[in-house]
């Protein structure tokens, strides 16, 4: 059993005016303002690699040309 059951479990003992409580606490804890990383031109290169013959027909499609 994990964590996450076993807080389920206790949750599920109290009455259910206390578990909206206890449930609109954890969501405002929960709720964490994430500012989107800045992106950078570039910071890929040279880890993105493609075959010389990327556009050579394929083999498996001869029949359909």
């Amino acid at each position: 059993m994990n964590l996450a059951e076993l807080l389920e479990l206790q949750a599920m003992a109290l009455p259910p005016d206390e578990r909206k409580k206890l449930g609109a606490k954890l969501l405002a804890s929960a709720k964490v303002e994430q500012t989107p990383s800045k992106r950078r031109a570039g910071s890929a290169a040279g880890r993105v690699h493609m075959a010389s013959d990327f556009d050579a027909p394929l083999e498996d499609f001869a029949e359909y040309s």
